[in-house]
């Protein structure tokens, strides 16, 4: 191959991977569009804690690096933030995949540097990989030898991501199998726990993926609501996934000042309902596709109700579970919980665009409300 060849393939390539680039930032664009109905809410609550959670997922990746006294907290750790890199590269998967214009670049480009392409905007869209490098680059060579499971660690967030891309669904296997792992009744190394992840995540992509779309019944509401959360289920797993940090920093925060137990119940509780009512976009989306369908079944006024019932389940599964995990069934924060949820699925409903200033507003009033308790909880 002369020279001239070389350098012509080089310019192609270059000049294929700026168009990439210039799609990936396109589609972020949009995505972040879509997220308007949440008002200020990314402005007001995730921008003003974004320097909260940046220390947080520092001091959990620190956490995991010293973890040879409590092997299996780290190895819980290790999870979950496998856990939420996995639901950040499924939410920016169009854009770094440009899946929308797939074909077309099939047209410009060998199959290669599609993939290569993909590798490149991945690393640059994975700020958990990032994070680690930069741990990573500030550890000694002797603090290498010390921790061998952190290389493992970040190679298993490497190979995540790539499985993320191409078989999402073997990460569905994966984690469920790698959380009966962590149930194992031995005292475990650091070190071989994250290897068993690696053959856990491993094993998992020769497992065939289930449809159980065929399975499932349409001819209720229940029925209906099921079919839809099993084929949108991203909407019920980003949710979780967030609720999940809570339970972690909450963990996290109480082990660390266990005197602001009381203070941190009711900020979780905030947040769990924050992340719980907003399910209520995603149903109201629904309701207004389908009423007229079920207008004519003369289950009209069923729909509408039912449409309030998963924001609803979730928030009450997800306060039994923090009350069951924590050992603390807190009566007063269910009693605020459950009407403020209410609340906030209303505003969901009617008046999108307040739905972060209600959330903000009633989070202060029960932080406040929180604290007059505890100091008349000390008074007397």
């Amino acid at each position: 191959m002369s020279i001239i060849s070389i350098k012509s393939k080089l310019n192609q390539y270059l000049a294929f991977i700026g168009y990439r680039y210039l799609a990936y930032t396109f589609e972020l664009k949009q995505l972040l569009q879509q997220l308007k109905n949440f008002g200020l809410l990314f402005l007001v609550v995730l921008g003003s804690s974004a320097l909260g959670f940046v220390l947080l997922l520092f001091l959990g990746l620190g956490k995991i690096i010293d973890s040879a006294d409590t092997p299996l907290y780290g190895a819980q750790m290790a999870l979950f933030y496998l856990l939420l890199q996995s639901v950040m590269i499924s939410a920016m998967k169009l854009a770094i995949k440009n899946s929308n214009q797939r074909l077309f670049q099939l047209t410009i480009a060998h199959s290669s540097w599609l993939h290569l392409a993909d590798i490149k905007l991945l690393f640059i869209s994975n700020g958990w990989l990032i994070a680690s490098l930069l741990i990573a680059l500030d550890l000694t060579f002797e603090q290498w030898l010390k921790v061998p499971h952190f290389i493992v660690f970040m190679f298993i967030q490497l190979g995540l991501g790539i499985v993320c891309l191409y078989k999402p669904s073997a990460l569905v296997y994966g984690f469920m199998l790698s959380g009966l792992f962590l149930f194992t009744p031995i005292n475990i190394p650091p070190l071989i726990y994250h290897i068993g992840f690696s053959i856990i995540f491993s094993i998992s992509l020769l497992i065939p993926r289930v449809n159980i779309n065929g399975r499932v019944s349409v001819r209720s509401l229940f029925g209906f609501w099921s079919c839809y959360f099993i084929n949108h289920s991203w909407t019920l797993v980003w949710r979780m996934s967030l609720l999940l940090c809570v339970f972690m920093a909450s963990t996290t925060l109480a082990a660390e000042r266990a005197d602001l137990v009381n203070i941190l119940d009711a900020v979780a509780m905030a947040f769990i309902v924050l992340f719980c009512s907003s399910l209520q976009f995603d149903c109201a989306k629904i309701y207004t596709q389908y009423r007229l369908f079920f207008n004519t079944c003369q289950k009209a006024r069923t729909f509408y109700i039912s449409q309030f019932i998963p924001s609803m389940l979730l928030f009450l599964a997800t306060f039994v579970t923090y009350s069951i995990t924590f050992e603390r069934l807190n009566i007063i924060l269910l009693s605020l919980g459950l009407p403020w949820c209410l609340l906030q699925v209303n505003f969901a409903q009617k008046k999108p665009a307040h739905y972060a200033l209600v959330w903000i507003f009633f989070y202060s009033w029960g932080a406040c409300f929180t604290k007059l308790v505890k100091q008349h909880q000390l008074l007397f």
